[in-house]
């Protein structure tokens, strides 16, 4: 069986692999290498992390499609996008057709999955409080928090803009710090909660699941 690579954009997106899609997937009965790694934006320097552009994209699928009996799929946010990804816009309606002409960019492999977040990982995080109730004193900052969620049935559809992006609404409520908060929020997460209420990622993890099983 081919193992499984998520090239990724940073820490977080490690986390949410590691803590909550692998031990998932390994209770499905899928007991294969599966690890994640962050895009090279910077080869001289060493430097990881980021997007940067579709073309360090591209390369890091590229290069571990190279490596052979390897599924690879990707996570990166819609916001803030870089604008030469292919068929790029800014509506988030148009994701579906974004990660289309990545596929067709990269020849259409069969063992890509390409998969873009609406808006950001942050939206993942409204599914359940549990990881908001771990790192919050305030009960105040819950609250808004709550709201949130009660306002958004579906966290994915927590906007984009500048000002009302799901990690932006976070710094506003406590000063969220996505290297510090966000790996202890995933990791008091439960993947199922995600499943039920984000169907964009729902359906990328069944993507997945299909191309396992094949």
């Amino acid at each position: 069986m081919k193992r499984l690579a998520f090239i990724v954009e940073g820490d977080s997106e490690i986390i949410l692999v590691e803590k909550l899609i692998l031990p998932y997937l390994v209770s499905l009965g899928f007991n294969i290498p599966i690890h994640a790694q962050t895009i090279t934006t910077n080869r001289k320097q060493f430097k990881k992390g980021g997007v940067g552009s579709f073309g360090k994209y591209k390369n890091e699928i590229t290069r571990t499609l190279a490596q052979g009996n390897v599924i690879v799929t990707s996570i990166i946010d819609f916001f803030k996008l870089p604008t030469d990804f292919p068929s790029f816009s800014i509506d988030a309606s148009k994701i579906t057709e974004i990660e289309s002409a990545i596929h067709s960019e990269l020849g259409n492999h069969p063992d890509f999955i390409p998969y873009i977040q609406k808006h950001e990982l942050e939206a993942l995080m409204f599914s359940e409080m549990s990881g908001f109730d771990f790192v919050i004193d305030s009960n105040e900052s819950l609250e808004q928090i709550n709201q949130i969620m009660i306002s958004y049935p579906n966290p994915e559809d927590i906007n984009n803009s500048p000002q009302t992006a799901p990690s932006k609404r976070l710094e506003n409520i406590f000063k969220y710090k996505k290297a510090f908060h966000g790996d202890l929020i995933f990791e008091m997460m439960d993947i199922k909660n995600i499943l039920e209420k984000c169907p964009r990622f729902a359906s990328w993890i069944e993507k997945i699941v299909n191309k396992l099983q094949e």
